[in-house]
């Protein structure tokens, strides 16, 4: 989405800020008027997202790091905007060198908060007459290759949250349905997928996953799909081009051998990080590792709502995706 822009505003001339807040906190979450407009609004620092030049996000952060009145305009959610604007404020308090950010959430947007690496730190509690959690992000307690940590508890207690995409879902043992996987079994059950694949495989970050995608089995696996049907589509998505992707058994060499029907290309630069990798199998297939480095994660053979959702965000990020200059080298 090379159309968004995510911006600072002053308070006093921010007028797009107050419009926002004013449609999504007082209009439609019916937060009064005295409760929504506060003394904190003068220090904090605003944010304004900009899509196509039109402002359709707001958000503030406060000194002590507590960010909150994020919020969304209802004809522009569910396309990830959300999760831009939450990034680009906690990198910019991270520049700031605050390593704690707090907030308060609404309780069905938790699980979007905790996909950016924030923490439950409260029992459930009404604000405005709307279930909240407090919510705790610290820079000590990230991995490496995320985004820079945040803590924050909200300024003002009635800040909507806006989920863009549900966080990769976290195995629930009891699903008879769901399989568990580990180093040991994962490319065993995503070979079992791709054996019944019928047309269409989808794959996100397998760069991140080098341990299940980069191996010999899983190429032949694809092989044999394109032999059962040479009208097959195989699309794999990357965040980046490493050069352990580049070599070894890799991905790239099925799309240099069958170019119309293997495709791989790179995110666009714009777009946040995951940390999770997923094998998507025609229309019902799933596989997903949430964080893909720790190896483990649950295989579904039958999923058509989770595949459904997933793949809407898949197509999103390949409509806007490229070809990058060390892909291109090497199909040549």
């Amino acid at each position: 989405m090379s159309d968004v822009v995510v911006t600072t505003v002053d308070w006093q001339a921010g007028k797009a800020l107050r419009d926002i807040r004013q449609r999504v906190f007082i209009d439609e979450q019916q937060v009064p008027e005295d409760l929504e407009w506060d003394a904190q609004d003068e220090e904090a620092t605003h944010f304004l997202l900009l899509r196509a030049g039109h402002p359709v996000g707001t958000g503030r952060l406060l000194k002590d790091g507590h960010i909150g009145r994020i919020a969304i305009l209802p004809q522009h959610r569910g396309l990830g905007l959300g999760e831009r604007l939450m990034r680009a404020i906690m990198a910019h308090a991270i520049a700031k060198g605050m390593r704690t950010l707090l907030l308060s959430a609404q309780t069905h947007a938790v699980p979007f908060y905790q996909r950016l690496g924030f923490e439950v730190c409260s029992d459930i509690y009404l604000d405005a007459g709307i279930e909240h959690q407090d919510m705790r992000w610290s820079n000590d307690t990230q991995e490496s290759d995320h985004l820079p940590h945040i803590e924050f508890v909200s300024p003002g207690r009635f800040t909507i949250h806006n989920p863009d995409e549900e966080p990769p879902a976290k195995p629930d043992y009891s699903d008879p349905d769901m399989i568990p996987i580990t180093e040991q079994n994962a490319q065993e059950q995503l070979i079992e997928l791709l054996d019944g694949c019928l047309q269409s495989v989808r794959i996100f970050a397998p760069e991140q996953a080098l341990w299940l995608f980069n191996r010999k089995a899983i190429l032949q696996a694809c092989e044999r799909l394109i032999a059962r049907n040479p009208k097959a589509r195989i699309q794999v998505l990357l965040q980046e081009v490493s050069n352990d992707f580049l070599s070894g058994h890799t991905l790239l060499s099925l799309a240099r051998r069958f170019p119309s029907l293997c495709q791989v290309r790179k995110q666009h630069p714009d777009l946040p990080r995951q940390s999770y990798a997923q094998a998507m199998i025609d229309q019902q297939g799933f596989l997903m590792l949430p964080i893909a480095r720790q190896r483990e994660g649950f295989v579904r053979q039958t999923s058509r709502d989770q595949v459904k959702r997933w793949s809407d965000t898949f197509d999103e990020r390949w409509n806007s995706s490229q070809t990058d200059p060390a892909i291109r080298s090497f199909l040549l």
